[in-house]
């Protein structure tokens, strides 16, 4: 885990940062953009995506429902998504 890992992200652009960091250990790669849905994108399908949502809630300190990465499907989506539902 890196120093970044342990700072909990509180601004949209943190939090993107954070979404994409997840997203690629999950996927193996980085071959995505901050607007492409996450389905979509190769290697990406429901396991991967509750890989994302746990790995997120273990840096967040919290517990987030898969279902935000499923209605909310692009990492500028999720991030805004994410921060609401967190309080932040």
């Amino acid at each position: 885990m890196t120093q970044e890992q342990n700072v909990v992200p509180t601004t949209r652009g943190e939090m993107q940062t954070a979404i994409r960091e997840c997203w690629e250990q999950a996927l193996g790669h980085a071959d995505f953009g901050d607007d492409d849905a996450f389905l979509l994108i190769h290697g990406a399908n429901s396991l991967t995506a509750v890989q994302v949502m746990v790995a997120l809630g273990g840096r967040l300190g919290t517990r987030l429902p898969v279902r935000l990465i499923m209605r909310h499907t692009t990492v500028r989506a999720l991030a805004d998504a994410v921060l609401e539902e967190e309080g932040a």
